[in-house]
C-alpha cells in the first residue's frame, strides 16, 4: 500500500513539474485562500484573549450574583431553602443571600444599602478595609464602600466611628409617604474595588430585613465561585434553578458573542477566497485531463483500472492541497506577525494611550489547531475539487483516448 502510494505521490510530482507556471497560480490561489482564514481568524482569538484577559485583571471574575429570575409571568423569590441549593450547586466556593434596599441621608445623599451577615462578607465578599473592620453580627454598624465613604465624608463630614442617620421612605395603602429613621455607625470603610460595592453601604442581614428592605424573599444570593474556570459552571447551575446570574463573567460572555460573530463574518470572505482556490485545482484538473487524454487512454489499454485513474489524478490535487495549506499557513503567520509588530504602535498612534497596551501583547493569535485546520482544509477541498476531473477521466474510452492524439 505505501509503495503504491509513493509510486502514485512521485507520478503526480512529475505531471505538476511539467506545468509549472499553471501550478504556481494554482497554489497561489489556495495559499491565499488559507492566508485569509488563518490570518482573519489568528485577529478575531487574538482581540478575544486580550479582552478576556482585560476582564479578567480588571474584575473579581469569581464573584456572581444569583438574582430572581422570571418564569412566563412568574417571578422567582428567592427563598431561604433556595438559598440553601445554591450554595451547595458544584464549583461554589461559599455564598451568603443578601437584601437591597435604598435610603438617604439628612443630607439629601442618595445610599444604596446591602443587608450581608458578617460571615458572608468576609466568607464570600473578601473585603480589604482602607480603614476600620467589619460590623458586629446584630448591631448599628456598618461598612461603607470606598466611594460612598469618601462622598459621606467631602460632603457631610462623616468619619468612622461618627454615627449619622439613614432615611427610608415607604408608602402606606393610601399612597400616603412615611418617613423611617435608623441610626448607624460606620466602623469600617472598604478599599477600592472597581465594581458597585464601591457606592454602597453594607449592614446586618438582620438589621435590613428589619428595616423594610425585604419583599417576601432575599434579593438575591452572592456567589464565590472555586475559580474563574468554575464561574460558567456555576453561573449554568444558577439558571438551571429559573435564576437569573450576574456577574463579570457576562462581560466575557458578551466578548465571545460578539468576536464569534466578527470571526464568523470575515471567515466568510476568507472561505469565499479558499473556494476561488477550489475551483482553479479543479480548472487545473480539467484542463490537464484535456490535454493527457490520449496518455490517460494508453495507461488504462496497458492495465490501468479505473481506480487507478481516478488516485492518480487525485493525488496530483492533494499534492497541490499540501503545496497550497502549506504556502497558506506560511503566509498566515506572517500577516500574524506583521500586525503583531506594526498593529500596536499603529493603533497607540491613531487612538492615544488607550491602546499602548497592544505593543506588548499579541494582536493575533496563531494557533496550532489553526494551522493544522488550514492545512487540512486545503486538501480537503483540493480533492473535493479533484473529484469531477478524476471521475471525467476515468470514464474515459481507452480507444477513444488514444485516437484523440491529445
Amino acid at each position: 500500500m505505501i509503495s503504491r502510494l509513493l509510486e502514485f505521490f512521485q507520478l503526480a510530482v512529475r505531471q505538476l513539474s511539467r506545468r509549472r507556471v499553471r501550478v504556481i497560480l494554482t497554489v497561489a490561489g489556495i495559499a491565499i485562500g488559507v492566508a485569509a482564514l488563518v490570518g482573519t481568524v489568528a485577529l478575531g482569538d487574538g482581540i478575544r484573549t486580550q479582552a478576556v484577559e482585560a476582564i479578567r485583571s480588571q474584575s473579581d471574575l469569581t464573584l456572581l450574583e444569583a438574582l430572581p429570575g422570571v418564569e412566563g409571568n412568574t417571578v422567582q423569590l428567592i427563598t431561604g431553602t433556595r438559598a440553601s441549593v445554591v450554595g451547595g450547586m458544584a464549583g461554589v466556593q461559599a455564598s451568603t443571600p443578601l437584601v437591597r434596599g435604598t435610603a438617604a441621608t439628612r443630607g439629601q445623599t442618595y445610599v444604596r444599602v446591602v443587608g450581608i451577615s458578617s460571615q458572608g462578607l468576609e466568607g464570600v465578599l473578601l473585603p480589604l478595609y482602607l480603614t476600620g473592620t467589619t460590623f458586629a453580627p446584630g448591631s448599628q454598624e456598618v461598612v461603607l464602600g470606598a466611594a460612598l465613604g469618601e462622598k459621606l465624608q467631602r460632603y457631610e463630614g462623616v468619619r468612622t466611628g461618627d454615627p449619622f442617620v439613614l432615611i427610608r421612605r415607604s408608602y402606606d395603602a393610601q399612597g400616603r409617604p412615611a418617613d423611617e429613621e435608623i441610626t448607624v455607625v460606620p466602623v469600617g470603610i472598604l478599599e477600592e474595588r472597581g465594581d458597585e460595592y464601591d457606592q454602597v453601604l453594607l449592614m446586618d442581614l438582620d438589621r435590613a430585613l428589619s428595616f423594610g428592605d425585604d419583599d417576601g424573599g432575599f434579593s438575591g444570593v452572592l456567589i464565590r465561585a472555586e475559580g474563574p474556570e468554575r464561574v460558567f459552571l456555576v453561573a449554568e447551575g444558577v439558571r438551571g434553578l429559573g435564576l437569573s446570574p450576574r456577574g463579570s463573567f457576562e462581560q466575557i460572555e458578551a466578548v465571545n458573542r460578539m468576536m464569534d460573530m466578527v470571526v464568523i463574518f470575515l471567515g466568510v470572505f476568507a472561505g469565499l477566497s479558499l473556494a476561488v482556490g477550489g475551483l482553479m485545482i479543479a480548472s487545473t484538473m480539467i484542463t490537464s485531463v484535456y490535454e493527457r487524454t490520449r496518455e490517460i487512454g494508453i495507461a488504462m489499454a496497458v492495465g490501468a483500472s479505473e481506480r487507478d485513474v481516478m488516485e492518480m489524478i487525485l493525488t496530483e490535487c492533494a499534492v497541490l492541497g499540501c503545496i497550497g495549506g502549506v504556502c497558506g499557513d506560511l503566509l498566515g503567520v506572517a500577516f500574524a506577525a506583521v500586525l503583531n509588530t506594526l498593529g500596536g504602535p499603529f493603533l497607540t498612534s491613531r487612538f492615544g494611550d488607550a491602546f499602548a497596551g497592544l505593543l506588548d501583547t499579541e494582536i493575533a493569535l496563531v494557533t496550532w489547531p489553526l494551522v493544522t485546520t488550514g492545512f487540512i482544509l486545503a486538501v480537503g477541498l483540493s480533492l473535493l475539487a479533484g473529484l469531477y476531473p478524476a471521475w471525467k477521466a476515468s470514464c474515459l474510452n481507452p480507444v477513444e483516448a488514444i485516437r484523440s492524439g491529445r
